[in-house]
């Protein structure tokens, strides 16, 4: 059989189960966790999800989902901001250009040329005109 070995934590997570450990060892009964406390536990929930972090913490899941939801609306009401404006990132029109070129055969020519192509279309028009002369 092979043993379960726990993996090491990391990062938020780590540090929260670390001051968790402490709090509880120095501590009277029937004291509250500390608000930072709780604070420390949701910022490790963002990143590790509500059981992991619940279990790691050794904390009541749905009592962690409740402190989320308290904290969340304090934090909301001074943090997060009404409106944000974002630049708009639609499609800017790309530049076209059509040549056309007939002979006195009837034979013709038809170039599309889009984007950055378009800028070198007056080179490319006086080159193909020179070239009939």
């Amino acid at each position: 059989m092979h043993a379960k070995t726990k993996q090491p934590s990391a990062g938020k997570l780590a540090a929260a189960k670390q001051d968790f450990e402490r709090w509880r060892r120095g501590r009277k009964r029937s004291r509250r966790i500390p608000d930072a406390l709780w604070r420390m536990a949701a910022e490790a929930v963002s990143i590790h999800g509500l059981h992991a972090t619940a279990r790691e913490l050794r904390l009541n899941s749905t009592r962690l989902k409740e402190q989320l939801h308290t904290l969340g609306q304090g934090q909301a009401s001074e943090e997060t901001p009404g409106f944000v404006e974002l630049p708009w990132m639609g499609a800017a029109p790309v530049p076209e250009c059509i040549l056309e070129a007939e002979d006195g055969d009837g034979h013709k020519l038809r170039i599309h040329l889009k984007g950055e192509a378009v800028s070198q279309a007056a080179s490319l028009g006086r080159m193909l005109w020179a070239s009939e002369e």
